[in-house]
């Protein structure tokens, strides 16, 4: 077993935690129902159950679709340390990363190096797939923001209540489906070296603490700064996204839950109005997010050659 390996791996997982809490946290807690804290811990509890559950799915989505063959140690220690790279980039700048395009580019790149074979109609059906999440799941968001914006209550309590409860429950089910899809994805590529237990429960164990000790911090820009949410459009947001994600787990597709809970975000904000939206923040994201696949993939590809050239 490789301790580089190991290593890398679990710093990674604890800056993912961090990184990608603010997609269960952020939303809850931007609308106002409970506090960062608390949104932290529900963040937790999601993403174990979702990887204990449902993370096998996700296991040979790299490696035995997109890759006819398996990664050597010093190839997997390439790609934990470019994703762990790409992820402390997204988190100096305070933005959720995709990491699914992370470790799937740099895998590609570790590949292309060896000269593992490369399923292309995998990979381009996977490419296509994350242009359908954000957008899918913004429909979603904008429907859901109509219907419910005409639901009616008998008093303001009610509304607070009933919505606060459904927003924390979905809540919990965008950390249920990030912990089946992209931890999932994680303990399927690494677990081939470091044993499928160990790996998962290595996932759990150190996204929890990333996501307690640092999450807050992203979890306030997703929250605050990207769109002013209610009650509402906070339940049309996370349950549009937590589903998208959850559909294409079923299929074994790895996709971001980051762009699917921003997709739905966006969609609950154009169902208040054009002026929910944080411009600037958006485009920021929309650069970090198109060039991540193919960074990481030349990264990939020249720390092999810097080191076994």
């Amino acid at each position: 077993m490789s301790a580089i390996l190991v290593i890398l791996t679990t710093i990674m997982l604890v800056i993912t935690g961090a990184n990608n809490a603010s997609n269960s946290a952020g939303t809850v807690a931007g609308s106002k129902i409970t506090s960062y804290r608390n949104g932290i811990l529900i963040f937790i509890l999601g993403i174990a159950a979702g990887a204990i559950l449902e993370g096998w799915k996700l296991s040979n989505a790299v490696q035995g679709k997109a890759l006819q063959g398996t990664l050597d140690t010093f190839s997997l220690e390439v790609v934990m340390g470019v994703t762990f790279a790409m992820l402390i980039l997204a988190t100096t700048l305070r933005l959720p990363l995709p990491i699914t395009q992370a470790l799937y580019g740099a895998s590609l790149g570790s590949a292309l190096y060896v000269g593992i074979p490369i399923d292309w109609t995998n990979v381009l059906g996977v490419f296509l797939s994350w242009i359908v999440t954000p957008l899918s799941a913004m429909f979603i968001a904008y429907v859901l923001t109509k219907v419910t914006g005409r639901l009616t209550f008998d008093g303001v309590e009610e509304a607070v209540v009933t919505y606060g409860f459904l927003t924390i429950a979905t809540s919990f089910y965008t950390a249920y489906a990030l912990g089946a899809n992209t931890l999932g994805l994680i303990v399927g590529v690494v677990g081939t070296e470091l044993g499928g237990v160990q790996t998962l429960i290595l996932a759990v164990v150190a996204t929890a603490v990333g996501g307690f000790l640092m999450g807050e911090r992203v979890s306030r820009t997703v929250g605050e700064g990207m769109a002013s949410l209610g009650p509402a459009t906070g339940f049309s947001s996370q349950l549009s996204a937590a589903l998208v994600v959850h559909l294409f787990t079923q299929a074994g597709i790895p996709v971001s839950i980051s762009h699917s809970v921003i997709g739905g975000v966006l969609g609950g904000g154009l169902g208040k109005g054009l002026h929910a939206l944080g411009k600037g923040f958006l485009a920021r994201l929309a650069i970090l997010w198109t060039l991540v696949p193919g960074f990481s993939l030349v990264m990939a590809w020249i720390m092999h050659g810097a080191i076994l050239g």
